[in-house]
């Protein structure tokens, strides 16, 4: 996985780039089905409740986590299977909302996304997301790599 580095102005947002192997349709629906983000959506390692998910503009989702946290949003912008663009809440930054966006980018057999994660408000807060959001990758390339029916 490589890490792009803000540009000196911008300390505030985070981009990664990873590269699955599996085909974009299947990488952009790992996303967006309830069945596929249980599997992969764990933070830490705890489990997770799928409360809702309505994958599509003004739809909302809410991830419930075994410690009592959750994580929620609004779904902004849906290209299917290009780009998704979400808000998030909840967690470590309570009443703030974010703003997520993965485009994802064919090549071949395999698809690259590129997840850019914006207004995290300080530095502090982009590293934070900096070491979650690489396990998070990490799961859900397990997930494409299974035979887990999405």
């Amino acid at each position: 996985m490589l890490m792009i580095p803000p540009l000196p102005h911008d300390t505030t947002s985070l981009v990664l780039r990873r590269t699955f192997a599996a085909s974009r349709q299947r990488v952009f629906r790992a996303w967006i089905e309830p069945e596929a983000v249980r599997h992969w959506f764990r933070p830490r390692g705890m489990g997770v409740t799928v409360t809702s998910l309505d994958a599509r503009v003004g739809g909302s989702f809410r991830f419930d986590l075994e410690d009592g946290s959750y994580t929620a949003g609004t779904y902004l912008h849906i290209v299917q299977p290009s780009k998704l663009v979400f808000t998030w809440s909840g967690g470590v930054i309570q009443d703030r909302e974010t703003i997520v966006t993965l485009d994802f980018l064919e090549h071949g057999p395999v698809t690259e996304v590129v997840l850019t994660h914006e207004r995290l408000n300080t530095p502090e807060m982009r590293a934070l997301f900096g070491g979650g959001w690489p396990s998070l990758l990490d799961a859900l390339a397990e997930v494409l790599s299974s035979h887990l029916d999405f």
